[in-house]
């Protein structure tokens, strides 16, 4: 049986309650570390529902590892910032969708790939000539970002001008729309997303320079315990080669391409957003 307790935090207006759990057998309580899935939610494939429960497609692939592991805990949302610093300061922190940039490889351990995406500057063209590096985002700034995300953080080092961070992609996208942003380091796919939830024709605006193709990630900190990465890489791949597996990519491929104009296809495992 398990056995829940309940730790709340603040980070500046949002407060996070992780839920600790300890297995409990013959009425003594084992030493097993505890055991932490965190992820920020990164709609439509992470997010929650009207109940104010976690749902998408990377959700039901992280919970049906978990289930594969035998490892019964919840999954935790929160800014990725804090995210990022629970991973890299404490052992056992599962963290998802986690992109797997050259900064990050030997910070964590990498368990499964999950998505692929083309990332870089969209807005409108202000001219003809093509942006070829960092120095020609000069042009179109402001530029929008995911606040602390690594998007944010290669801006910040490549010394581009009036770097804005949001919270969301909705208000930033927005922002853009109306044209507060001269441009935002995104993805195309996350672009006709939200353009489509908002009801909004974006066909004006195009891919202005492109960075680079990452994949995220399922990772665990690299402190994690021998035991914890074993029992989960291995469930991973039991998980990868099933009928369950199957099932949820084909269901959430097509909620996904009904839920907007994405070009979607699956390559070995991965789902890739072109």
């Amino acid at each position: 049986m398990l056995r829940w307790q309940t730790l709340c935090f603040l980070w500046g207006s949002i407060f996070l309650c992780l839920s600790i759990s300890h297995r409990v057998s013959a009425g003594h309580m084992s030493n097993e570390p505890d055991f932490w899935v965190l992820t920020a939610l990164e709609p439509p494939f992470s997010l929650r529902n009207e109940r104010g429960q976690l749902e998408g497609y990377l959700i039901e692939l992280v919970q049906g590892i978990l289930a594969e592991a035998d490892i019964q805990q919840e999954i935790l949302a929160g800014p990725w910032e804090r995210l990022i610093q629970e991973a890299q300061d404490k052992p056992n922190v599962l963290v998802f969708p986690l992109a797997r940039t050259p900064e990050r490889e030997k910070e964590f351990h990498w368990v499964l790939p999950l998505t692929s995406n083309v990332y870089g500057v969209l807005g409108v063209p202000v001219d003809d000539t093509p942006i070829r590096s960092f120095a020609g985002v000069n042009a179109v700034v402001p530029i929008g970002v995911l606040g602390s995300d690594f998007r944010h953080k290669v801006l910040l080092a490549e010394n581009v001008n009036e770097v804005m961070p949001y919270d969301d992609y909705d208000t930033a996208v927005s922002d853009l729309r109306a044209g507060k942003l001269g441009s935002m380091f995104f993805s195309d796919a996350g672009l006709r997303y939200f353009c489509f939830k908002q009801s909004a024709d974006c066909s004006h605006i195009k891919l202005l320079y492109q960075y680079d193709t990452l994949t995220s990630y399922i990772a665990l900190s690299k402190n994690s315990d021998a035991k914890h990465i074993a029992i989960f890489n291995t469930a991973a791949q039991r998980f990868l080669k099933s009928d369950k597996f199957s099932q949820i990519q084909q269901s959430w491929l097509l909620k996904l391409q009904e839920q907007g104009p994405f070009k979607l296809h699956i390559k070995n495992g991965v789902l890739n957003l072109w």
